[in-house]
């Protein structure tokens, strides 16, 4: 089974709430740059790369499922995983082309949760990968969708709890494309 563990992620987030106190208002601004910024860009990094290590399981898994004769030859599936791994970072696009690959053609047709249907999720995934572009890439003003972007503690916090819902359910759901 597949899983996601975002305690380095908590624990930046506990480290970044200590930094705020909790007082009401934005952080003060020292130096051109607004306290704890660093530390909600990292959180979003983060987030990406354990979402895609995530998302790589779960496909690996449903590979070995789609393709039988990989079980009795790990050589030949570290030959195939070679030519999928490259599959870039975890966008909507990018896993809907990564799951293409084993026959689904659409992985994430009927996700949903509460108050989440299935265009709020490839939304939040697209989200969070233009922001984790333009953060790894160096970027020092955020643009989502054309639009200037302040990323928040709420925002980090926000997309957290995205992220370990998603990690919940995405894998019971591709079983049900590949059981």
């Amino acid at each position: 089974m597949a899983t996601i563990d975002l305690h380095y992620v908590d624990e930046l987030i506990q480290a970044r709430q200590s930094q705020h106190g909790g007082s009401p208002g934005a952080p003060p601004v020292l130096g051109g740059h607004r306290v704890g910024t660093s530390i909600n860009r990292s959180c979003i990094v983060m987030l990406s790369a354990l979402l895609q290590s995530y998302v790589e399981e779960v496909f690996q898994d449903a590979a070995r499922r789609v393709f039988p004769q990989f079980a009795a030859h790990q050589d030949g599936f570290d030959a195939y995983w070679r030519q999928v791994k490259g599959w870039g970072n975890p966008s909507d696009s990018n896993i809907k082309t990564l799951f293409l690959r084993l026959g689904v053609v659409d992985v994430f047709s009927g996700l949903s949760w509460q108050h989440t249907d299935e265009r709020a999720i490839k939304k939040n995934l697209d989200t969070l990968n233009q922001l984790r572009n333009q953060i790894a890439h160096g970027a020092s003003r955020i643009v989502v969708n054309q639009a200037s972007y302040s990323l928040s503690l709420a925002e980090v916090t926000r997309f957290r709890n995205f992220s370990h819902t998603f990690a919940n359910r995405f894998e019971r759901h591709v079983a049900g494309f590949i059981p």
